[in-house]
């Protein structure tokens, strides 16, 4: 009976259990109940060997996983850089229309604002001659006037 106790103590996960560091290295496949301690570790081996199989398997399917999304974040990656590049073609497209537009419109009104120039001096000069020939008249005018007026006063003496 006490041999029965201590098999089921050490078939209940000792520290001494085959594989442990803490192995005797006395082996139970012999003498009182041999048999059944070797099924019972048959047992246990082909249930780590089926959780090892499991794990590995797991192990392979989340490698793929990691795989899956490193590949799709390198093509995120490769795409956001191709529309950041685009965008940023586009954007320079685009402010060098712009630019070549004002300085376009700038050469316009550069040359609106000459021409303006040259009428205001025309007119100017215009204005000015007017202005003489207007002194000129009235000076004429006042002319006249003196002389109908001493024409006049002539005809009153005669």
């Amino acid at each position: 009976s006490n041999i029965k106790e201590k098999m089921a103590t050490f078939d209940k996960g000792s520290p001494y259990q085959a594989g442990s560091p803490y192995q005797t290295g006395f082996s139970t496949g012999t003498g009182f109940g041999g048999q059944q301690n070797t099924a019972n570790l048959k047992g246990k081996l082909t249930a780590l060997d089926e959780q090892m199989r499991i794990l590995t398997e797991e192990l392979n399917h989340h490698k793929k996983e990691v795989q899956i999304l490193r590949s799709e974040k390198d093509t995120l990656e490769s795409m956001l850089t191709m529309k950041t590049q685009e965008v940023k073609n586009t954007l320079g497209n685009e402010l060098y229309r712009v630019e070549e537009e004002m300085k376009r419109h700038f050469a316009h009104q550069k040359a609106q604002n000459m021409q303006l120039q040259q009428h205001i001096t025309t007119l100017k000069g215009e204005k000015t001659a007017l202005q003489q020939q207007i002194l000129g008249i009235e000076k004429r005018i006042s002319e006249l006037e003196m002389q109908i007026g001493r024409e006049d006063s002539q005809l009153l003496c005669e």
